[in-house]
Formats: structure tokens, sequence, C-alpha cells
């Protein structure tokens, strides 16, 4: 695995890479990180993917070793932007595109933006999209939590959000994700946090599905069933869910989610 560091126009950002066999002609596969994380929660996966294919891990700005945004822009099209500068800079001209979480609002904003090189779009376990929230529902749901992220309690309203989101997971899923979050800088989760209540996710997967050719698919932990979850909001959406597995699904059952990655991989 090799580990290097991507000079743009916005900063650095530092992915892990895997090479294919010498022999393959398969896609190259890029996964992206949701928030707290890094390009290295996915080294399982890096490595059941270089069998067959490049695999490249990406740190998303402000995490891991990337540079933090100097005008504190955590947005899904922002980090999309740095996002489709490394592509650029690798010569990857068509991929897949596989994105966890946050990472999942960022390569819908990639796949809209660039709807030709993305051969396949991998969602796993994506968010709910607030925007699709009845103004009355938003008040009631989201604009509490948006308040109490404003004030000095926003790291316990933070923790108690992934506490419910690793519902359903490892033992050891949970310690690494609750350490990772302590680790995690405040500009880095409120800025993410942000990003995620604004993304117009369900507009975004409309856009690249509009494009001949494109296909998307998603990842589910069963716990992802809610009314504005992508998939129950555009049924056509297809999807596979693993059993006992929570919101780090790739973490929690790493063998049964690479079976899912490599069905998907299959099509394309």
């Amino acid at each position: 695995m090799h580990s290097k560091t991507i000079a743009t126009h916005n900063g650095n950002i530092h992915i892990l890479e895997v090479d294919a066999p010498v022999e393959s002609k398969q896609l190259p596969v890029v996964f992206v990180h949701g928030m707290a994380c890094s390009a290295d929660i996915w080294d399982a996966q890096l490595a059941y993917a270089a069998r067959t294919r490049r695999a490249i891990a990406i740190d998303l700005r402000g995490h891991g070793t990337s540079t933090p945004p100097a005008d504190d822009d955590y947005s899904p099209v922002a980090c999309a932007t740095d996002l489709l500068a490394v592509l650029k800079v690798l010569k990857l001209d068509q991929i897949v595109l596989v994105g966890h979480s946050y990472g999942a609002c960022v390569v819908l904003a990639a796949a809209a933006a660039k709807p030709h090189a993305i051969a396949q779009l991998i969602l796993v376990d994506p968010p709910i999209d607030c925007t699709q929230f009845p103004p009355e529902v938003y008040e009631a749901e989201i604009a509490p939590v948006q308040a109490a992220l404003a004030t000095e309690d926003w790291r316990s309203t933070l923790e108690n959000s992934f506490r419910g989101a690793l519902t359903g997971g490892t033992s050891a899923t949970h310690d690494q994700i609750l350490a990772r979050l302590a680790a995690t800088p405040k500009a880095a989760l409120l800025g993410t946090s942000r990003g995620l209540f604004a993304f117009k996710a369900v507009e975004a997967l409309d856009r690249y599905l509009a494009t001949p050719g494109a296909q998307a698919h998603a990842i589910l932990a069963p716990s992802n069933n809610f009314p504005f979850s992508l998939h129950v909001l555009r049924p056509t959406l297809t999807i596979t869910t693993l059993p006992d597995t929570g919101h780090w699904l790739m973490l929690d059952a790493p063998e049964l989610f690479a079976g899912a990655i490599e069905t998907c991989l299959a099509v394309v």
C-alpha cells in the first residue's frame, strides 16, 4: 500500500493506494470515508479490491493528514472539488466511486458534477436528505440539533448521534469510532455537520442518473429505513442490506461487505 500527498489549489489531499494486478483491465475503485474518519478505515477493502483492480482511498479535507480548508468549507461540493482534482492528477478518466455516510454525499456531489467519469456509484449507508423534510418536521427534528451544535454541548450532541448510529454494530467498531470522533478537530466535525444538513442528495442523485449508462447502488445497514432515506425517496435505487451491522458496516462485517462490493463491481 502506498501513501501519497497530492497538492490541489485548495491544499494537500492525502491518499492511500494499492496497485492493480499487472494483467488487470478493470476500472479503478476510489473509496471516500465519512465524518470523523480517514482513508485507513478502508484498509481491508483496499486489500480486497486490489486482487482485481487499482484501489484508492482519500482523506477528506481536514481529516487524516489532508489540509484543513482555510475558509472552513467542508461542504460535500467543496470536498468533491478536492476529489475531482485528485482524479485529474492521477489521470483517472473513469472510475467506480464508493462513499460512506458523509462520503456518500461527497461522491454524489462529484458524480453530479462529472457524471461521465463515474461508471458506477456505490453509496454505503448514505444519510437521509434533510432538505426533503417538510418545514414543520425540519423545525421539530433538525433545527434543535443545529442549535445544540452551536452551544458548548456540541461534542456531546455529536457523540449521542454517533452512539445511535453504532447500534447494531460490534463492540470493536463502537470503540474505534468513538475514539476517531474524539480525535477529530472541532472545525471538521461542525463543518461536515453543516454540510450534511444543507446537502441536496436526491437532486445530486437525479442529476447523475440522468446521464446515459449511469449506475448507482446502495449498501445499507438494517436501520437505514427512514422516510427520508435516499432509497426510500428514490425507490429505483437498488440496494443490498447487510444483516447484523451498524452504520460502519465495513468495519462490522468486512468480508460480507467486500462480497457486496464485488457483486457491484462485477457489472462494470
